[in-house]
């Protein structure tokens, strides 16, 4: 049998899904990756399972970087198969300018 091409990488805490990543940094902080370019999400630990906090629907377009604009659905799709975390929907702690959540490797 074939190794499966999406795999968990525990040493590395993070969950490579081919065309984008989930990496785990901190306690509270989820980024999800599609190549080089990362956005952070806010996360609870503590609690099983863990909860990833995302822009609701209203605001998301307004407060994610240009290369996530209108993918929302799929977005939080892929959080929510593959990152062992909870998802609920928020408007607090997003703002149209979020360039201190954005990353890049």
């Amino acid at each position: 049998m074939g190794e499966d091409p999406h795999h968990r990488i525990p040493a590395a805490r993070e969950f490579d899904g081919g065309s984008f990543r989930i990496s785990y940094e901190w306690k509270e902080i989820v980024v999800y990756w599609e190549g080089d370019q990362g956005f952070e999400f806010d996360a609870a630990w503590g609690v099983a399972p863990g909860v990833l906090y995302v822009p609701d629907a209203t605001h998301w377009d307004g407060v994610v970087p240009q290369w996530l604009v209108g993918r929302r659905d799929e977005v939080v799709g892929r959080l929510l198969q593959n990152s062992g975390h909870a998802i609920r929907d928020t408007d607090v702690g997003y703002r149209e300018s979020n360039s201190s959540r954005l990353r890049s490797r």
